[in-house]
């Protein structure tokens, strides 16, 4: 499988109907990428998301006990 990008850590809001609703908007040229920042930025009750993409970030991670 070939990777979509270089980056070892990629951090980003998780979909949810509200995002998906303006990436429409956005792929549909509705609302220009500016725009679509901005109603991210503003969004309530999104949450972030982090993805370790290679092997090099997850030697990065360590257990924290008692969770």
């Amino acid at each position: 499988r070939v990777p979509s990008h270089s980056y070892d850590i990629v951090i980003g809001p998780i979909v949810n109907d509200s995002v998906g609703f303006q990436i429409r908007r956005l792929t549909s040229g509705l609302i220009d990428m500016d725009k679509f920042l901005e109603e991210l930025k503003y969004m309530k009750g999104v949450t972030m998301q982090y993805l370790f993409g290679t092997e090099k970030s997850i030697r990065y991670l360590t257990k924290v006990s008692g969770l």
